[in-house]
């Protein structure tokens, strides 16, 4: 549900401009369809013209030109000895020497490589000629999503690994293609990396381990993909439980609040709350409403993601979160001198949301009888 919601956020502040226009009756959902449709044909043009062949069976050979330069650099035919820096121009020593001090692990970024060198392709076709957005969302997951979530909960040092290439980075693409890497330096210097990887660790606790004898990785693909069935379901005016047709007059409520922002007159944290609100009087109905609450937290509440949202809520994950966006706000401000929104109230409102059992309160005890299943579990 949180990925459909930044969908239709996007899609309310294109309408905008359609409620200004006259006083006239918007089909939400048909003018959802329509813009989804649009990102959909962009995206599906975009890799038909710039990654694959024409009949969609191969990588074209500019991406097979390319993915033969960098593989020498992620799969280097010799680990041994001294890192010799004119031979590892692109990612440098510093990137290279950390990968091989993970042992056996030091060939997990050739293995991922390797894989999308060799299955990269056939899973684009796929989402290309996929029909529904259940099929999109299961192809994401299958192809890029999941491989990579293997591969850090197989070698958690690779998030480390991966973060020093980027904060010790001794490479010469910037000498090479005469960029100025100041810029660049600056974004690694005040970013807060320990903040993010406090939060990457707290997910990957979670998506690494088995719940109810299930693979969560597994699981949280199913968590996020419910997107797509609610999406099938809404375009084909499938008024069921797994449809936003269901909430209707939240949801246009919802579109209407994004619609209505105006950044010259409202503080950005007022947006944020009133955002939140809208979100989650949306989520009551999608979530809660009794007669449907069992099938929908059928289709995404296991035990991985009452994991998965305790995580998110935890005041770990909190506090980094908000040390991550004070060091990003200074890098994104036009003005570094502008005062920092402040987000704690609507973050607040979020993480509560976040213990279902307590969000949907006397509506239903679905949550409940699930959270005390999963607790005794692990009893």
């Amino acid at each position: 549900m949180k990925i459909i919601c930044v969908l239709v956020s996007c899609f309310a502040l294109a309408t905008a401009q359609y409620e200004d226009a006259g006083d006239f009756e918007i089909d939400y959902f048909q003018a959802f369809e329509m813009g989804m449709s649009q990102a959909i044909s962009y995206w599906n043009g975009l890799i038909k013209e710039s990654m694959l062949n024409d009949d969609m069976t191969a990588f074209n050979s500019s991406i097979i030109g390319m993915l033969a330069m960098v593989e020498p650099h992620i799969c280097p035919a010799q680990q041994t000895g001294k890192c010799k820096p004119d031979e590892n121009w692109m990612l440098g020593c510093n990137c290279r020497n950390g990968f091989k001090r993970l042992g056996e692990c030091r060939a997990k970024p050739c293995q991922l490589f390797t894989h999308f060198k060799n299955k990269g392709a056939e899973g684009l076709a796929k989402f290309v000629k996929a029909e529904s957005y259940t099929e999109r969302y299961s192809v994401v997951f299958e192809y890029f999503a999941n491989p990579i979530s293997r591969a850090l909960c197989e070698c958690p040092g690779l998030l480390d690994a991966s973060i020093n290439c980027v904060t010790n980075y001794d490479g010469q693409l910037f000498t090479l293609l005469g960029g100025d890497r100041t810029g660049f330096d600056h974004v690694v210097k005040n970013f807060n990396w320990r903040s993010l990887k406090t939060i990457f660790k707290s997910y990957m606790d979670v998506g690494c381990a088995q719940k109810d004898g299930k693979d969560c990785i597994t699981e949280l693909a199913k968590m996020y993909s419910i997107a797509g069935t609610f999406l099938d379901n809404t375009f084909s005016s499938r008024d069921t439980c797994l449809s936003m047709i269901r909430f209707e007059d939240e949801f246009v409520t919802y579109l209407q609040t994004v619609a209505s922002f105006d950044m010259t007159t409202e503080s950005i944290s007022s947006i944020a709350n009133r955002f939140i609100d809208a979100y989650l009087e949306m989520q009551q109905e999608a979530i809660c409403e009794p007669s449907c609450a069992g099938e929908v937290a059928d289709a995404f509440y296991s035990c991985c993601a009452k994991d998965a949202f305790e995580a998110m809520a935890s005041k770990p994950v909190a506090k980094a979160y908000g040390k991550l966006w004070a060091s990003i706000w200074p890098l994104i401000a036009e003005n570094s001198e502008r005062k920092r929104p402040n987000f704690s109230e609507a973050f607040k409102k979020y993480t509560a949301f976040l213990d279902l059992n307590s969000f949907c309160g006397a509506r239903t005890d679905v949550y409940k009888v699930r959270n005390d299943r999963c607790d005794a579990l692990e009893a």
